[in-house]
Order: structure tokens, then sequence, then C-alpha cells
């Protein structure tokens, strides 16, 4: 993976009536990764991805998308960028076949024809399926297709598997976004259902209300927190004082809390200093993480 940047923001912000709805976000998505832009419903991930593809005006800071200004070379973001809207827009009188067709015919320097057809064989769409007729699940590969048959150089996706049922989000997600990647493209993708994600992504960045929490790579991320499970002869202290103390919860004698560090031995001597009389250390999965470092953020703790 190069280390070159594909994305990058400085200082980006966003207003809507008088709110800052993104405010100082700072990115660099590197050449070849798979970046999860990850974040609940409203936590301004559509904002600033319509920002960086030139779709919405940007009210501070400074965006580069493949070394363009989306702000000002909007046309050619969108002529080497794959992209799925979260909510996509179609001419619902077109079949699925005249959609590809009406793409093709602006894309025509670069759309393969041969990976159209492969994708609607993939996703088992019947090419003369009208767009007005299809399942929100259809419309959501439709859109997959559109944004994969020109061979981009970079894949921005904003929730692309909603509306999927699960046997086509697990297809998307452990075959056909994996392949892409593998070519030594760039997928930027954001969710809010951060499971389907892992052991995917390599790069984790997490949104919210607006603010960058973190960027780091999926293994420091993951490397650097810890769950501690822990029982007392007594009730659990209302105050844990670990270091690096994310989220914590007491129920009678059992006390589980969430922290900073992937030093277990120093874990285990401020537990054992707290008096507990049993305790568990144990990595997260990135959904559990995730949910850890936003339960932090919103009582203020990151």
């Amino acid at each position: 993976m190069s280390n070159e940047p594909v994305i990058t923001a400085t200082a980006l912000g966003r207003r809507f009536r008088g709110r800052w709805v993104v405010k100082d976000l700072g990115l660099e998505v590197p050449k070849g990764s798979v970046f999860g832009f990850l974040g609940l419903n409203g936590a301004g991930k559509s904002t600033t991805i319509r920002m960086l593809m030139g779709l919405l005006a940007r009210h501070a800071g400074e965006a580069r998308v493949l070394g363009l200004d989306p702000a000002r070379e909007s046309v050619e973001v969108k002529r080497r960028v794959g992209y799925v809207p979260e909510a996509p827009i179609y001419y619902d009188w077109m079949t699925i076949r005249q959609t590809l067709d009406f793409a093709a015919y602006y894309r025509r320097r670069d759309w393969d024809e041969a990976r159209a057809r492969h994708l609607m064989e993939h996703f088992r769409l019947e090419p003369g399926a009208r767009i007005g007729e299809l399942s929100k699940g259809m419309k959501a590969k439709t859109s997959l297709i559109l944004a994969m048959a020109f061979n981009p150089e970079l894949l921005v996706l904003d929730e692309p598997t909603s509306g999927l049922d699960p046997i086509a989000r697990r297809e998307f997600i452990e075959g056909i976004l994996a392949e892409y990647q593998e070519a030594g493209h760039t997928v930027f993708v954001s969710s809010h259902l951060v499971s389907e994600l892992a052991g995917l992504v390599d790069r984790v960045g997490i949104l919210h209300e607006g603010r960058l929490l973190l960027s780091l790579t999926a293994e420091e991320f993951l490397g650097g927190l810890r769950r501690v499970r822990m029982d007392f002869e007594g009730p659990a202290p209302e105050q844990l004082t670990l270091s690096g103390l994310l989220t914590c919860r007491t129920n009678g004698r059992d006390a589980e809390a969430a922290v900073r560090s992937g030093d277990e031995k120093a874990i285990a001597a401020e537990v054992q200093a707290l008096g507990a009389r049993g305790f568990t250390i144990e990595a997260l999965p990135l959904e559990d993480a995730f949910i850890e470092v936003v339960r932090a953020a919103e009582r203020g703790a990151v």
C-alpha cells in the first residue's frame, strides 16, 4: 500500500442553518486502503462525502480528492471516482439496462461493459426490470454497478449496503468489494453498520456530531482498546480509577470497563489495586470498540 493520500481534508467544515454539522475535520486516506468512515446516523458522514464529491460547498477548510479540488474541479472528480450516494436518484421509467446504457454513453471513454454484465449477473438483476418497480435492495445493487463498471480509481460508498438483504450484504462486502480493493484501488466507505466492515477495513475514522474522534489503522485502533470485566467481594466501586478509562458500568458486585490501552499487564496491576476478586481482559471486536468510543464521546471523555 502506498502512503500517497487519495483524499485529504484540512479543517473542513459545513454549516446548516447556522449550526456546524461538520467542523474542523482533518482526514487523510492513503492510496490502496479500505477506509471505514464510521458514525451514527446524523454524525455528518454524508455531508462530508458530498463536500468531497463537490456536491456541497464547504464553509471552511480545504479538501483534495485524487489531487483535485472538488469545489473547482467537480466534473473531473466525478469522472474518476465511483460514487454511491445514500439516496440515489433515478429515472423511474427506465429499465436497468437503459440506466446502464445511459451511464455508459456519458462514460464511454471508461465504461467496461463486460464488468457491468458480470456485476448484473452476480447481483441477479433482470435487465428489463423498470427502476420504479425495483425494491430498495435492487436499486442499491444498480447503484453499485453504476459506480464500479467504469473501474474508477477511487470508490466512495455512502451506506452502500442500505436496503440489501443479509446474503447480498455479505456477498458485496466479502466478494466484490474485497476483489476491487485487492486490485490496488482505494475504497472510502461510510456506514453505521459497523460489524459488516470488520475484517475488511484497514483504516478507521470515527465521526461523531460532526467531529472526527480518531483516524487510525484498524490494527492501531483495536490494539489500543481493551474491555475489563471485574467482580468484587462487596459492591463494585461506583467510580473506577483506571488509566485511559472510556466507559464503565457496574451491577452489584460486577463491573465492566473499556479502557484506551493495550498494555494488559498495566491494566491487570491497576485492577488488582482496586481490590477486584477476579477479572478478565479482552480485545474488542470493531463494532464493540466503535460503540465504546462513541459512548465515551457522548459523556465528553474523548
